[in-house]
């Protein structure tokens, strides 16, 4: 049995939101921890490249969960036109919520990281970028495991 990664879903929504208050707050000059340097920012970018990675294929993983439900309730015998109607739209509303959440997560380590670490510099400057790299090559290497070519949107 594996992990539900509905369960990562609301600790994904809650670091983005974490991470976008104190990324803002230090954006002022009011930072949570010592403020960084630019030779911190390489470092940032592998830790975020490792987590928008993971991000991705959690996305991927995420979207066949909610579809094995969606087709449990559709391929049902005694389902009415109208419920498996409702199924596949709530079945797309819900992948591109954990789209949506799976993404902003290490997107917003990386504004936070941004603006901790000081952004004038070019690497620094750049660590949100790596973040949607990773997570779109980790959606990719993901859909190519599974052989479907899905978008989490």
């Amino acid at each position: 049995m594996s992990f539900p990664l509905a369960r990562l879903q609301p600790v994904a929504w809650a670091v983005a939101g974490l991470c976008a208050v104190v990324g803002f707050l230090a954006s002022l000059g009011f930072f949570v921890l010592s403020p960084g340097t630019a030779a911190g920012a390489w470092a940032g970018h592998a830790l975020l490249a490792l987590l928008g990675a993971a991000c991705g294929v959690a996305t991927v993983l995420r979207g066949e969960e909610i579809d094995r439900v969606r087709w449990a309730i559709v391929e049902d015998p005694l389902t009415t036109k109208g419920e498996a109607e409702y199924a596949h739209k709530d079945a797309e509303s819900q992948r591109r919520l954990a789209g949506t959440a799976f993404l902003a997560a290490p997107v917003f380590v990386g504004y936070w990281l941004l603006y901790q670490l000081g952004a004038e510099d070019l690497p620094t400057f750049l660590l949100p970028a790596t973040a949607l790299a990773a997570y779109g090559i980790g959606v990719v290497a993901a859909n190519r495991r599974a052989g479907a070519p899905s978008s989490p949107w």
